[in-house]
């Protein structure tokens, strides 16, 4: 397959029920814990530089939830930041890199350690006018921001900044549906690995694997190609494509 060299390689890891949902009421199953652990090893196999979420999935999994509109209202700085790259850690090898355009996640720390995968740095992602006030918590934390664009998310303009900036090589989504939906509309996702549960929750107000955003001018129906099938451990199955979008 033929790569970019001006961004990432972009890797979308989700494990799936076999409704498509995400999340839901088949998580507190124990029939999901061994095709878990296999999800968990295939992620670690990629050795991927940086994890890629969305604000949501970031809010209950990297930061401490988001910020109330009294905590919004009391956010200050002592003065006008560019909009350009801040880099907190430049030792930082692994990253954990959140979509937040405008600026709602409430976080104390820089860093954060989770079973099974490395040390992970925090990068916002922002646009261009969020205020200085979440800037300087930011700066305070410890966390590390870049802009990718003025008032919506330029996801060409994000990868390129990621691998200039930060010298990742290698990125992994790991959701949201709509995060998910924005980089293949975008032609940004190289390779999508599904690992599929033999579950379903049957609901229809949960994520799914791809959801449509409402921000984007089109939402185009996408094709892929098949790279390869495997079983897994729990009766789960392996699912590996390449977007045919792809660029």
């Amino acid at each position: 397959m033929k790569q970019n060299k001006n961004r990432p390689y972009v890797v979308c890891h989700i494990l799936s029920a076999l409704d498509g949902n995400i999340s839901g009421s088949y998580f507190m199953m124990p029939e999901l814990q061994p095709v878990q652990e296999a999800f968990a090893r295939i992620r670690a196999d990629y050795q991927c530089d940086a994890y890629l979420a969305g604000a949501v999935t970031a809010a209950s999994i990297y930061a401490d939830g988001f910020l109330d509109e009294e905590e919004i209202e009391e956010l200050e700085a002592a003065r006008i930041y560019p909009r350009e790259t801040y880099v907190a850690d430049p030792q930082a090898q692994h990253y954990a890199v959140i979509i937040d355009t405008e600026g709602s996640l409430r976080w104390n720390k820089g860093h954060i350690k989770r079973a099974g995968m490395p040390e992970l740095h925090m990068i916002e992602v922002l646009t261009e006018n969020v205020s200085d006030g979440y800037l300087a918590m930011l700066r305070r934390a410890g966390i590390s921001y870049l802009f990718a664009g003025k008032e919506r998310l330029d996801i060409g303009r994000f990868l390129e900044t990621l691998k200039k900036e930060f010298g990742v090589n290698s990125l992994m989504i790991t959701g949201g549906g709509m995060v998910d939906w924005s980089f293949l509309q975008a032609g940004a996702i190289d390779e999508l690995s599904l690992v599929l549960s033999p579950l379903a929750g049957g609901e229809t107000d949960k994520a799914t694997v791809f959801d449509r955003s409402d921000y984007l001018a089109e939402n185009v129906p996408a094709a892929f190609s098949l790279l390869d099938v495997r079983k897994v451990e729990g009766d789960g199955i392996w699912l590996r494509y390449v977007p045919k979008n792809r660029r």
